[in-house]
């Protein structure tokens, strides 16, 4: 699967099947999070793996009481460490880039898992305190996002999007046009030119003989 069909498929699951996920394969989405940028590559996320049926249900508590945090195998919990930033870029880092650093490597994430076939959910609403209590986070690490991961037990419906609400060409107002295409078209005009390449070799070998 390579990137464009992982972003494609990649879905918010909140159901899940009642199967364990192999610390391996938790290992590289790990490594996936630290491939992403980061400011001055200080690289200030931190990641709390979470398997524990009681931290589970203390941090489902801590997150409005949403049933994937609690029925997922497995929490990634991310948190920024604002004191690296703070030192680096003062209050910006801590409060802008801090933030950034952590949501690129959360889609590094939620990208891989759905590379290697799991499901993911990004949770963000959660009482900060209660999380940071929870894991016995120090002050200078705050609770960006929880990350449920395990094998999806639901395939939800990719929403359209209505692309022009969005891209502005120059300034805010002019619309950027642009032609999209789905997924199964670029597959297909990808084919159709390995099949075009194909054709053009198996030209030239019957020119030859």
């Amino acid at each position: 699967m390579d990137v464009f069909e992982a972003i494609a498929k990649r879905r918010s699951i909140r159901k899940y099947q009642d199967k364990d996920v192999d610390d391996k394969l938790i290992g590289i989405l790990l490594w996936a999070a630290a491939q992403a940028p980061s400011a001055g590559n200080l690289q200030d996320w931190r990641f709390i793996v979470v398997r524990d049926k009681k931290t589970k249900e203390l941090l489902y508590n801590a997150a409005l009481k949403q049933e994937h945090v609690k029925q997922a195998p497995v929490l990634i919990v991310v948190a920024a460490d604002l004191e690296v930033q703070s030192l680096r870029y003062g209050k910006r880092g801590e409060l802008v880039y801090a933030l950034e650093d952590c949501a690129a490597a959360i889609e590094n994430i939620l990208l891989a898992a759905t590379a290697l076939g799991l499901g993911t959910c990004w949770v963000g609403a959660f009482d900060e305190e209660d999380v940071k209590n929870i894991l016995r986070l120090p002050d200078f690490l705050r609770p960006i996002a929880i990350i449920t991961v395990g094998y999806p037990a639901e395939e939800p419906e990719k929403k359209e999007v209505d692309y022009s609400r969005f891209a502005f060409l120059e300034y805010y107002g002019k619309k950027f046009e642009f032609e999209f295409k789905t997924l199964h078209e670029l597959i297909m005009e990808k084919v159709e030119k390995i099949r075009e390449f194909i054709a053009k070799k198996q030209n030239r070998k019957m020119v030859v003989k």
